[in-house]
């Protein structure tokens, strides 16, 4: 213990230096124990030194163990915010690739495109039910569902063969409009996500 290496106690902060107020203390009395007579005096600065280190070291203990909660509350906080913040730029992102994919429907000429497409887009449309499921507003699940649902319908009607034009482009432009308002639920369900991160 005499070839304690100060400079490496006191590197682990306050509480090292407790540790070495208390290490003292311990040196000093040991070197009392030897002597034939000792003065009051020295014991009583002793004990109120002793003392001190005690209370120092309890209080470096309190804020310690305070110092720690706060830190592990901070990075679950933060945790929470970043998934928030996560989960909502993959809701945005599956919506704006649903919604390209709406646009190429619009655009298409033939049956076996939209259904190619359409396929497609339900795998970014299921991934969008996930999250909204997810969400506790059973409004916002709801109204996702019923777009979704008509949605899938028109591609339906858009890959049958007997559909005129006119109709093929009334129902193109309903395919879009309905996307256009998965979109807009997305951006909702966002909104209302970001806000509870921020607390």
């Amino acid at each position: 213990m005499d070839t304690l290496d100060i400079v490496k106690i006191l590197g682990t902060g306050i509480a090292g230096f407790g540790f070495l107020l208390m290490y003292l203390a311990y040196k000093l009395i040991a070197s009392l124990v030897t002597l034939p007579k000792v003065n009051a005096a020295i014991l009583k600065m002793i004990n109120r030194y002793m003392l001190v280190c005690f209370i120092m070291t309890v209080t470096v203990g309190v804020f310690t163990f305070m110092s720690t909660s706060y830190k592990n509350d901070l990075i679950s906080s933060q945790e929470a915010v970043i998934k928030s913040k996560d989960t909502a730029l993959n809701i945005l992102t599956t919506s704006q690739k649903s919604k390209l994919l709406a646009d190429s429907v619009s655009k298409a000429t033939d049956s076996q495109t939209i259904a190619q497409v359409q396929s497609r887009q339900n795998s970014y449309l299921d991934t969008l039910q996930k999250y909204i499921e997810s969400q506790p507003n059973p409004n916002q699940r709801e109204r996702f569902y019923r777009y979704k649902t008509s949605i899938s319908t028109i591609a339906d009607s858009l890959t049958m063969s007997n559909v005129d034009h006119k109709r093929r482009e009334f129902l193109k432009e309903k395919y879009v409009t309905l996307n256009d308002s998965i979109s807009r639920l997305s951006l909702k369900v966002v909104d209302n996500q970001v806000p509870a991160s921020k607390e």
